[in-house]
């Protein structure tokens, strides 16, 4: 059961109506009701029915709230407002459907008033399927909260549907329970392939930006500025396709542009993680090595993951542009199963050559070299030149823009009817700036 309850324009408490609406009012839940002209509606417990939230009202998280055995459906241009503690979990048994647009995208944000808000506010969005994970027993308890049956995931289904997520915001969100537990801005745990993740934006959050655990879902134009932690981070054996993907990092506290793994505790476990990516941006801080309050890397792909990232900007990092780290995964690179191919790396600040420009797997004590391997002789695709993105830098404007100065020419991606084959440039925006309008950088 959840309930409502509803604040009206004054902010003065309004008790909720205990008259009956018919059972199809989108904003009708046992008896509970907001009222038309109300303006927030506190989500208090979890969504167990069918439930519609409309654009004319802000929905105020009040808990963690999990949504069991429905569809919530969310409208266009609606927000949402998370209290610290809060979140949203769409639950294995559950399903999202939140479609905004352009010109009216859905905002998951702080509760706190612009200017106050910061990273760690709220949660986050939470999404948990059915599809294979590559943990023992084949489900888990996803990060972030107290196990318990609604935050299992993981199964056989790999074209679980998970449900819809376009034209999104999410900014200040993430919390730490503690040690490595944590919530980030978007979590998707074995999420099937039948999922829609598109046109997603991750602002300021305080973990990873967007997190996969196992299972098949797909990514496509996302946008992850400023997090606290790593871009796009991958584990329990993810094998999805990601196409246009942007990282920008934060200046002081940011790690990775992507961090990548297969499983902690059993590297070679099954199904690998081994996503394919296509139109990758990861920008930097572009600080002097030795700056930046923490290591700051492009890609650093670890514990046995494989992979595929073609047509990539790799930029601004100050410590490296790609590391393999561990046996298991210097096995997949040395097998081809781990691959960056039509990809550019620079930095202005940072004199890359075959020492400094991918990391000589210092960090790992072996005697495997990213530049033999990967480097401008070994792969003829791959490039060392300025893609011309300092607008991108993060350098407290509220509007960067990722679109190199002059188009880099990459490699065609697959005609496969998830990526766009036309998109033959490198980086994650071409000549239409598909960020334009939706998506938003404030400070605070």
């Amino acid at each position: 059961m959840w309930t409502w309850a509803c604040v009206c324009a004054l902010s003065v408490l309004t008790a909720c109506g205990d008259d009956e609406k018919p059972a199809d009012d989108p904003n009708t839940a046992q008896g509970d009701k907001c009222e038309a002209g109300q303006e927030v509606c506190e989500v208090t417990q979890n969504i167990t029915s069918g439930t519609t939230w409309t654009k004319d009202h802000t929905y105020v998280l009040k808990a963690n709230v999990f949504v069991k055995d429905a569809t919530l459906k969310i409208e266009a241009g609606t927000v949402i407002k998370g209290n610290y503690n809060t979140s949203l979990a769409i639950t294995s048994s559950a399903k999202i459907d939140a479609q905004g647009t352009a010109a009216a995208p859905i905002v998951f944000t702080s509760v706190i008033d612009p200017g106050s808000r910061q990273a760690g506010n709220w949660g986050g969005l939470v999404l948990l399927g059915k599809a294979p994970i590559n943990v023992q027993g084949g489900v888990d308890n996803i990060e972030g909260y107290p196990e318990s049956v609604d935050t299992q995931y993981g199964g056989e289904d790999a074209s679980h549907n998970c449900g819809t997520l376009k034209y999104t915001r999410i900014e200040f969100a993430g919390f730490r329970l503690g040690g490595n537990n944590e919530l980030n801005g978007l979590t998707l745990g074995g999420c099937g392939s039948a999922t829609v993740i598109d046109y997603v934006q991750v602002h300021r959050g305080l973990d990873d930006g967007v997190e996969m655990f196992g299972g098949t879902a797909n990514l496509k134009h996302i946008v992850i500025t400023l997090p606290d932690d790593d871009g796009l981070d991958w584990d329990q054996g993810w094998t999805g396709k990601a196409q246009f993907v942007v990282v920008q990092q934060n200046r002081l506290v940011g790690n990775h542009g992507i961090e990548a793994d297969n499983s902690a505790s059993s590297p070679n476990a099954l199904p690998r993680s081994n996503p394919t990516l296509w139109n990758v941006t990861l920008v930097g801080s572009d600080l002097p090595k030795g700056n930046a309050a923490q290591t700051q890397g492009g890609a650093i792909l670890r514990v046995g993951t494989a992979g595929s990232i073609n047509n990539a900007i790799i930029t601004y990092f100050n410590d490296f542009a790609f590391d393999v780290a561990g046996p298991e995964s210097i096995a997949q690179a040395n097998a081809g199963t781990l691959s960056v191919k039509n990809a550019s790396f620079w930095s202005s600040k940072v004199a890359y050559d075959s020492s400094t420009f991918f990391v000589k797997s210092s960090s790992d004590g072996s005697d495997f070299s990213e530049w033999t391997k990967f480097g401008t002789e070994a792969e003829a695709s791959n490039r060392v030149e300025d893609p011309k993105l300092t607008k991108a830098l993060y350098k407290a404007n509220t509007a960067p823009n990722f679109k190199p100065d002059a188009a880099l020419v990459g490699g065609a991606p697959p005609a496969d009817g998830f990526f766009d084959a036309s998109a033959t440039f490198r980086g994650a925006v071409g000549d239409v700036n598909w960020l334009d309008g939706w998506t938003a950088f404030p400070e605070s």
